[in-house]
């Protein structure tokens, strides 16, 4: 019997509870086309809802969701009306007030709630679906944010389609339906707005704030150098994730060809999320590394009057701790300062797990290869999706902006969308 069994004083058991009951949690699933899809789904039945409250924290068993929950969160967390506005959904209890060894007097549950009674009188009502999708082993078995991960078949196979401009500016099906695809895919497209920088702008309003930069808000340009940056010429760019350079990098980045004379210049785009699971499924100590060790990132521009220095630092993986899901890569080769933030007897390892993730990305079946055209504007999920170009003749002129991604998310939830 473990330690932490031996010390519970009071326990109790309940049942049964309905389908309806069970708390949602998440789970991957695989199909034979291998495409994975982290979502939120009712848990597997149980007919059982059992409790032990233990030296330091409650035990609850509930829809086959085993949890535990320290005393201290339980009373911080309190749903009363003395301790959190329901109208603002903000906090009222100062949790400093609250005693760091506290322990309820009293425990019962019923077929939908725990009720604690503490010390001072006070009674904490708590549903038990809340809990069970609020605990730490629940959100260990969930994904944030839902998502499909993808190769250059998978996305061809779903065959998602793009958003009807007209129809994107006027109905919010459509914007809801547009920022799914996005959510799920991490690239969306709308199509038939006019090839103009202000229709651009006008479309990327719909969806977010624009994030301006030291490029501008919206950007202009073709294949002139008039910036410090290879994206200001006619060669081949490899797939990047833009802004590394940035302590937080661009969220969302939108482009849009309105003219090219000439040949080439088609668009590549990863997922890197897909990569990245490749590494983690074959070699998970490349994955921890790649998760764990931060690198900078730099941007240097001394060009006409445009003078820059930008420093970003960060793992090329960044993940959620508590359930390993990478929400963020940083992968600009072009970009990547000086490795000097690795000691020495790491740094070899450092290079064979960034090997190991570039080979996954370099793979012609991750490739995903588009024409941008006058007329269809691309999004982008720059934490996710890297991007890049073939080389081309002739003048190509694109127009584009970086979005801010807590708007982008904050327009999906108000939809109704997991995000």
């Amino acid at each position: 019997m473990p330690l932490a069994r031996a010390f519970f004083r009071l326990h109790g058991y309940l049942q049964p509870i309905s389908k309806t009951q069970a708390p949602l949690v998440s789970r991957l699933i695989r199909t034979q086309n291998e495409v994975k899809y982290w979502q939120y789904t009712a848990a597997p039945q149980s007919t059982s809802c059992h409790w032990q409250l233990q030296e330091e924290c409650l035990e609850l068993s509930y829809g086959g969701l085993v949890m535990h929950f320290d005393y201290v969160w339980l009373r911080d967390h309190c749903r009363s009306a003395s301790c959190y506005n329901s109208k603002t959904n903000q906090r009222n209890l100062d949790t400093s007030h609250v005693e760091l060894n506290i322990c309820p007097t009293n425990t019962r549950v019923d077929d939908e709630n725990l009720f604690l009674t503490w010390p001072d009188g006070h009674v904490t009502k708590y549903n038990l679906s809340w809990l069970a999708q609020n605990s730490y082993e629940g959100q260990k078995q969930s994904a944030m944010q839902p998502r499909i991960i993808w190769n250059s078949d998978i996305y061809a196979n779903a065959k998602v389609s793009s958003a009807n401009w007209d129809k994107f500016m006027t109905c919010d099906d459509e914007l809801k339906k547009f920022l799914r695809n996005f959510l799920l895919y991490g690239i969306a497209f709308v199509e038939g707005v006019p090839p103009t920088v202000e229709a651009t702008e006008t479309v990327t309003q719909r969806v977010s704030l624009i994030r301006e930069t030291m490029y501008g808000k919206m950007w202009n340009f073709t294949s002139d150098f008039s910036r410090g940056d290879t994206a200001y010429t006619k060669l081949a760019l490899d797939r990047h994730t833009d802004t590394s350079y940035f302590q937080e990098p661009c969220g969302i980045q939108v482009f849009h060809c309105l003219k090219h004379e000439g040949t080439g210049g088609r668009t590549l785009l990863v997922d890197g999320f897909y990569s990245a699971d490749q590494v983690l499924q074959k070699t998970p100590d490349n994955f921890e590394l790649l998760a764990r060790v931060p690198i900078k990132h730099e941007y240097i521009e001394n060009v006409s009057d445009h003078r820059n220095h930008m420093i970003g630092i960060g793992p090329v993986l960044n993940v959620y701790p508590w359930n390993n899901e990478v929400y963020m890569i940083r992968y600009n080769n072009y970009d990547r300062a000086v490795i000097n933030t690795i000691p020495h007897d790491v740094v070899k390892r450092w290079y064979v797990a960034h090997r190991e993730l570039t080979t996954e990305l370099r793979k012609p079946e991750n490739e995903l290869w588009v024409k941008l055209k006058p007329g269809k504007v691309l999004f982008i999920d720059n934490w996710r999706v890297m991007h890049g170009r073939e080389s081309f003749t002739g003048l190509r002129q694109l127009c584009g902006c970086y979005l801010t991604r807590d708007d982008v998310l904050n327009i999906a939830r108000s939809l109704g969308l997991q995000a």
